[in-house]
């Protein structure tokens, strides 16, 4: 299904949104290969302080790198739904799409920027409304960068409410991590994005075409929890 077809079918037909069962999968999943988790973590912050050192074009670079290197642990997420074997190497695989993400990343924070600093209240719509942007626009194929941000907003705009406590709750989460010696961030961080998978994945179910032709290897998301 496209996109187009995915956003229109989702804005008319409606969707239940599982807060508890999303939290619930992301730890389930960060569970089944913690270690490799908390190792990319650990080399995704470094990578991202190195960025921010680059001279003149240092925030941009690490715009990019965030957003390019957040995606690593939805690819890795998906391939352990898939009951597939994960690699260290697959966090780094959505390097290859990196043009269209920082396409994404770099328009999505211009904007919502600008949303802060005119009203805090758009800046906040718009950083929740568009939480789903760059994962679109990577798992969906031949869709633009303001497509991809119309369809999240539009999606998410549909249980506003329900995704603003989501990231909420995501809040609290790293905050207790940092209150743990901030070694907890080792934990919060990557669960943190594991439970947005686990939303995005519930909600828009990239792999539905895999499900229609019946593809034995998918587990659906409430099964890791077991």
């Amino acid at each position: 299904m496209d996109i187009e077809s995915k956003v229109n079918k989702l804005i008319n037909e409606g969707f239940e949104f599982k807060l508890e069962q999303y939290i619930a999968t992301g730890f389930a999943i960060f569970k089944r290969e913690y270690g490799l988790f908390i190792g990319f973590s650990i080399v995704g912050v470094l990578i991202s302080m190195a960025a921010a050192f680059i001279p003149v074009v240092g925030s941009i670079a690490q715009i990019v790198l965030t957003g390019v290197l957040n995606l690593g642990y939805f690819y890795v997420a998906r391939k352990i739904k898939l009951g597939k074997k994960p690699t260290f190497e697959d966090f780094f695989k959505p390097f290859n799409s990196i043009g269209k993400i920082a396409g994404v990343a770099l328009l999505t924070s211009l904007v919502t920027i600008i949303g802060f600093i005119c009203l805090i209240i758009p800046g906040i719509y718009l950083t929740v409304a568009w939480s789903l942007a760059i994962p679109i626009i990577y798992f969906y194929s031949g869709i633009g960068v303001w497509d991809s941000m119309e369809a999240s907003r539009r999606i998410v705009s549909k249980h506003w409410l329900s995704f603003f406590l989501l990231v909420i709750c995501l809040l609290f989460i790293n905050i207790a991590g940092a209150l743990c010696l901030v070694v907890g961030l080792l934990v919060t961080i990557p669960v943190s994005h594991l439970i947005m998978y686990a939303a995005f994945d519930d909600i828009m179910k990239p792999d539905e075409q895999n499900q229609e032709n019946n593809n034995e290897d998918d587990i659906p998301l409430e099964e890791l929890n077991d």
